[in-house]
């Protein structure tokens, strides 16, 4: 008989607390008592900050497996060394984006504010892409146009490239709105790189902010433009036949105001 006078008043004061809850954030915009619960812990949520990190202690928990027909992925957890091997085994007449490995953040209408990821290549063909770790919106999917498969809902990430049989760099790739922009110019195989791109909103009405990227902890891009859509993903691939790896990956971000 205890449990129901018990929960009466918690459900009887639970809009008053989570009001006040907003309220001592410091939120904007405080709902009405009339407001639904979910409507309210959603605003309780918006700008607070959310963590995402894969440190592959857990083998692929955390991510689907997309193209298991294209790659083989082995997993080696720190005592391993801490990465995740994507080996693309297959070409196929899907323009090259496939995705060997995807994560789907949890909400909506999210706004990422950090991606911090360690990332190599071992091999990859001349003229050839690989090592991809891809922040992408809600609408981004496989398929045999690039504009659909990739462009149109993707954001921004680091990956290599070799243009035209140079020496591979590792590059910024931007959505076909964004600017890419190379990083290193010359990369070395076997070798992880840590890639640290801050992202910075400056407005709620806008869907353009900026970017600074560090490599290994030294500054090589600064409010690169960022065009971002609400973060759903982030996909691990490679475009060409090739051998990458991904260590750690921790990715910020955060619930966005229902205007913005």
């Amino acid at each position: 008989a205890v449990p129901p006078v018990v929960e009466k008043p918690l459900r009887a004061v639970q809009t008053s607390l989570l009001i006040t809850a907003i309220r001592r954030r410091g939120k904007t915009t405080v709902p009405s008592p009339q407001t639904t619960r979910g409507a309210l812990l959603d605003a309780l949520l918006v700008g607070e900050p959310q963590h995402f990190c894969e440190r592959w202690e857990r083998g692929l928990e955390q991510w689907s497996e997309d193209s298991p027909d294209a790659y083989t992925v082995n997993v080696f957890p720190s005592h391993e060394g801490g990465f995740v091997r994507l080996d693309r085994d297959l070409e196929d007449d899907l323009g090259g984006h496939e995705k060997a490995l995807t994560h789907h953040f949890r909400g909506e209408n999210l706004l990422v504010t950090r991606l911090r990821v360690k990332l190599g290549f071992v091999d990859c063909e001349q003229e050839g892409a690989a090592g991809y770790a891809s922040l992408c919106g809600p609408n981004v999917q496989s398929g045999d146009d690039e504009d659909v498969a990739q462009w149109d809902d993707f954001m921004a990430g680091p990956m290599f490239n070799n243009d035209e049989g140079n020496a591979f760099s590792l590059m910024w790739l931007a959505g076909k709105r964004g600017n890419s922009r190379i990083l290193i110019d010359a990369v070395t195989a076997e070798t992880f790189y840590e890639v640290d791109a801050l992202v910075h909103h400056e407005s709620v009405t806008s869907g353009v902010g900026k970017v600074d990227i560090l490599v290994n902890g030294l500054l090589v891009a600064r409010d690169m433009e960022f065009f971002y859509r609400p973060l759903s993903s982030l996909h691990l691939y490679n475009y060409s036949t090739s051998t990458s790896k991904i260590g750690e990956i921790e990715v910020w971000y955060e619930k966005a105001a229902p205007n913005q």
